[in-house]
């Protein structure tokens, strides 16, 4: 219970016990350490450009992340899209690193060994790196850009095993996205999810599970997630927009957290176009998430 505090109770003490009184109480009021986290798909660039062409839409993604506020963002389609080979060059990544330095990467490393398209960035002066890993969804997960079940172009998950500087809490951010085109994909896709997360789950460990999924909240991919004990955290409205602003589908952009973590307030959607102009044709999606037990 935070105690009540006035001066009448404390006598000739009165100033300094009430000091103390005050400051036991915020001590007890104040709340828990809070994360920001957000799942963001860029949208990738081609060499020769296309329909949203990224030196045009670059500023809109400076603005957005600036108004995010993130500790922890994870992106999808971060890459300069060469076809079936992997690239080195991250153009989009470059910007974002060069406008917001107080970032570091996760989930990123030799682009022979270590798909890099899927970064995490997170604040370093908030977090340490303690781990990082990545598997494809396909019959040979393990093997970098395996192609998926049905043979069509490589889809993969990345993560990142954090260390919060402050408290010492660990955080597990796993980033995902799903084929778009076929559902048998993302349903072993999302088999492959619950299975490679099942020992962080066993041991407790506070676990995010985000990116585009391709999929609204109730299609079979996202209640693979959800019967493991996962509470689905849902925007108001469409994600993926067409790079219009349309609302005509379901959020396909999610954000799930397991109980050893709690939502402090709603999802929130980033929508806004900057100077007529949108950052991505999906809108990002943020958390603010606590340790702590339920608000």
């Amino acid at each position: 219970m935070i105690p009540r505090c006035q001066a009448g109770q404390y006598g000739r003490a009165a100033k300094p016990a009430l000091a103390l009184c005050l400051l036991l109480s915020w001590a007890l009021a104040a709340p828990a350490e809070t994360v920001r986290v957000a799942s963001f798909n860029i949208h990738y660039t081609t060499p020769n450009q296309d329909d949203i062409v990224w030196d045009e839409r670059r500023d809109a993604v400076r603005q957005v992340i600036g108004e995010m506020r993130a500790d922890i963002i994870a992106f999808q389609e971060m890459e300069t899209f060469v076809g079936g080979h992997f690239n080195t060059e991250n153009r989009q990544l470059d910007w974002v690193l060069e406008h917001y330095p107080d970032y570091s990467v996760g989930a990123y490393g030799d682009a022979a060994e270590f798909p890099i398209t899927q970064p995490i960035l997170f604040r370093t002066d908030s977090f340490l790196l303690r781990d990082q890993g990545w598997f494809f969804y396909s019959e040979t997960p393990d093997e970098i850009y395996s192609r998926t079940f049905n043979d069509s172009y490589p889809a993969f998950t990345t993560w990142v095993d954090l260390e919060h500087r402050d408290s010492g809490e660990r955080l597990v951010v796993v980033n995902n996205h799903f084929d778009y085109g076929s559902g048998r994909n993302r349903r072993l896709s999302a088999r492959l999810v619950a299975e490679r997360i099942e020992p962080w789950l066993d041991a407790g460990v506070p676990t995010v599970v985000l990116g585009d999924f391709n999929a609204p909240s109730f299609w079979s991919p996202m209640g693979f997630l959800k019967k493991q004990g996962f509470e689905l955290l849902r925007p108001a409205g469409s994600t993926f927009h067409h790079n219009r602003g349309w609302h005509l589908i379901p959020a396909i952009d999610h954000i799930l957290v397991n109980p050893a973590l709690s939502p402090v307030g709603r999802l929130q959607r980033f929508d806004d176009a900057y100077q007529g102009i949108y950052p991505s044709d999906h809108y990002p999606v943020l958390v603010e998430l606590s340790w702590a037990g339920k608000p």
